[in-house]
């Protein structure tokens, strides 16, 4: 997967969802006003989008030290289906305390919005769940032998220097990565090269390939 060029740190992360908040109080608080002033369309119209401006942020990638906390494929559905939910909720629920609806039904429309809010938790847990880590630093065993060790920035002087003291050790053309032979001398001096700089293993042959490091280090 090619690295995102914007991503965004946790305090930023923070700050947006307080700003977030922030704005959904203001808004709620000022929902009369807008009603007196009949510009109910506009209240809608400003909520709106903020909202597609906080799906949008949510889809940034987090980066963490040497690594990238991205939202997977499906999280990003769910994410779009849980902002629709938000609007569908509040689009149930605002306006009902203005025009009397809810003491007109209020089983329906209680039990409309409790529905929507039982999907949006769904949908919110979902999400949650989705979210894919990724390491800017990491070693994967190549299909043909040996290991594929890349890292960003590439051009990263005291990790270029240190893959190069490796025995066999060479820079992909093709690519930014580099190639490390699977003999004891390289894959002793990898395994030291990972622990130092903190690089990872891709997650499903995380232990095959430590164990494989360690067979061939005699460690």
């Amino acid at each position: 997967m090619p690295r995102p060029k914007i991503t965004r740190g946790p305090t930023i992360s923070y700050v947006w969802m307080g700003i977030s908040i922030g704005f959904v109080v203001v808004m709620f608080a000022r929902w009369e006003a807008f009603i007196a002033r009949g510009r109910q369309v506009l209240w809608w119209a400003l909520l709106a989008a903020f909202l597609l401006v906080d799906f949008l942020f949510l889809l940034v990638p987090i980066r963490e030290g040497q690594s990238l906390r991205r939202l997977s494929a499906a999280g990003r559905g769910w994410a779009a289906a849980a902002w629709l939910l938000v609007i569908f909720f509040l689009w149930v629920v605002v306006p009902t305390n203005a025009i009397g609806l809810r003491r007109q039904h209020p089983i329906l429309v209680t039990s409309i919005g409790l529905l929507l809010l039982a999907a949006l938790v769904v949908a919110i847990w979902k999400v949650s769940s989705s979210w894919v880590r990724e390491s800017l630093r990491s070693i994967v065993a190549r299909a043909g032998g040996g290991f594929l060790v890349e890292f960003e920035p590439a051009a990263d002087s005291e990790i270029s220097a240190a893959l190069a003291a490796i025995p066999g050790a060479a820079r992909i053309s093709e690519g930014d990565g580099w190639s490390v032979p699977a003999d004891a001398a390289s894959a002793a001096a990898l395994l030291q090269l990972a622990r130092k700089f903190d690089f990872d293993f891709v997650p499903q042959k995380k232990m095959e390939e430590v164990g494989e490091l360690e067979k061939f280090s005699g460690r």
